[in-house]
């Protein structure tokens, strides 16, 4: 391990986070090709930023990074898992920044932290990671957090994507892209608070390439158990999906599963996304709109928004379903179904809606990425 010699890195960090201070920054710390990430970790203090060295760090995994440390990757830094280590970091995140690295053949996990505050994930490339069927490993596992980003990342051939249990808002999860990730790409499971947003992701289904055991997409985004508030509901807004599994019950976005409340899906585009587009399994104030659905004809494709109550016994009601659109084919029976509700839920409202719409197609799918990519925010 090396301390960092080049002045621009001085420099880049300098601006990015010492901007307005009179002191350089200090406790920056190269690691090499061969360093020990873990030795490194235990040695130097809270707040050290590591830098990741352009390579293949075989091998390699951070157990309970310290409080306010760094890893910022090189462009080309590689941490390799060899299929033989179970996470590349895991324990506890506390202010924790993990960016720019590529993070490859983990058994288990490529991040686990099973409880943890301010945690940031950018920039980063997990891929061939995950163990079981996806339920509860995949790229990014994060238990038991508050404040969290998940930003710009790109998954491919995990066993799910970003796994969220008992987290507590803010919590960001943007800007992300998964192509045959396994189980779920996003899921929320007993999730609460303010500022819960999932927004501008990409997911997509190809070919037969999945990883080990993982099973294939079931949700692509589920929201279970989970709690938005009043004034700040958990928002699911301007993501795409385009393909799925062979899952009979799998849809794009599932929301009110295993009741919850305070859940809003706006601006999202399916292509062939599942059996189901968007569903409200149950839960309370959740409302769907201004989202575009097309599905052609497939063995379990189903129908495009629905409204019921598959969680009993928590309450079920105060759904919205409106300013929606979509061109839905029913299984081989050449027949649309684009809304349906089994009637259980109290003040199920559907208006405004516009299907069948014969002016969509899987073109759908270049249109929003054009416009999501072309955003002023």
């Amino acid at each position: 391990m090396k301390r960092w010699s080049s002045h621009l890195l001085i420099l880049l960090y300098y601006l990015l986070f010492f901007s307005g201070c009179d002191s350089t920054p200090t406790n920056q710390v190269t690691l090499e090709v061969g360093d020990n990430f873990q030795v490194a970790n235990d040695m130097h203090p809270e707040g050290t930023v590591f830098l990741v060295r352009s390579g293949v760090h075989r091998g390699q995994q951070v157990r309970h990074p310290k409080q306010g440390n760094m890893w910022i990757g090189e462009n080309g830094a590689i941490m390799d898992g060899l299929d033989t280590v179970s996470d590349a970091f895991s324990g506890t995140g506390t202010n924790v920044t993990i960016q720019g690295i590529e993070i490859r053949n983990y058994v288990d996990n490529g991040i686990f932290f099973r409880r943890g505050n301010n945690i940031h994930l950018r920039r980063l490339s997990i891929n061939n990671t995950g163990s079981g069927n996806g339920h509860k490993y995949g790229a990014i596992r994060l238990v038991n957090v508050e404040n969290v980003t998940v930003t710009d990342n790109y998954f491919t051939r995990v066993t799910s994507g970003v796994l969220f249990t008992d987290c507590t808002g803010p919590v960001l999860i943007r800007d992300n892209m998964g192509l045959n990730i396994g189980r779920n790409f996003v899921q929320l499971d007993k999730c609460h608070g303010s500022n819960i947003e999932i927004s501008y992701n990409a997911m997509e289904r190809f070919g037969t390439y999945l990883r080990g055991e993982a099973e294939d997409v079931v949700d692509w985004i589920s929201v279970y158990k989970s709690h938005g508030t009043e004034d700040s509901p958990i928002l699911v807004k301007n993501n795409r999906a385009r393909g799925h599994g062979n899952d009979r019950y799998g849809s794009f976005i599932m929301l009110g599963d295993g009741g919850g409340s305070y859940q809003i899906a706006s601006g999202n585009v399916g292509v062939n996304p599942g059996q189901v587009g968007i569903g409200i399994a149950g839960g309370q104030n959740i409302s769907v709109k201004e989202n575009t659905m097309f599905s052609h004809e497939w063995k379990y494709s189903n129908v495009a928004f629905y409204s019921a109550n598959y969680s009993e016994p928590y309450p079920c009601g105060s759904h919205l379903v409106t300013e929606n659109r979509s061109y839905w084919i029913k299984g081989s029976l050449q027949i649309q179904n684009n809304i349906w509700t089994d009637t259980k839920c109290d003040d199920v409202l559907f208006i405004n809606n516009y299907f069948p719409d014969f002016s969509l197609n899987q073109e759908i799918w270049y249109k929003a990425a054009e416009r999501f990519n072309n955003r002023d925010d």
